[in-house]
């Protein structure tokens, strides 16, 4: 995981992945208050929080080992 949160494109990754499962489009990026209303919406809505936190496991866990943990 150390190696993981080093890397660039993995958090490329992590933050489009996340946009996508809470729904957010262009045209919610284009102010501030927007974003900030997005947010607010996300955190008022269970379903897409949970889909922010599936997408996130997805991505952050590592395939190749058995439960969350990384290979040592």
């Amino acid at each position: 995981m150390k190696k993981r949160m080093k890397n660039p494109y993995f958090w490329i990754g992590l933050i489009g992945v996340i946009l996508t499962a809470v729904g957010v489009d262009a045209e919610t990026l284009t102010t501030w208050e927007a974003v900030w209303n997005a947010v607010c919406d996300l955190v008022k809505n269970p379903y897409l929080l949970g889909c922010a936190a599936a997408a996130i496991i997805g991505v952050v866990v590592d395939p190749s080992t058995e439960g969350l943990k990384d290979r040592k």
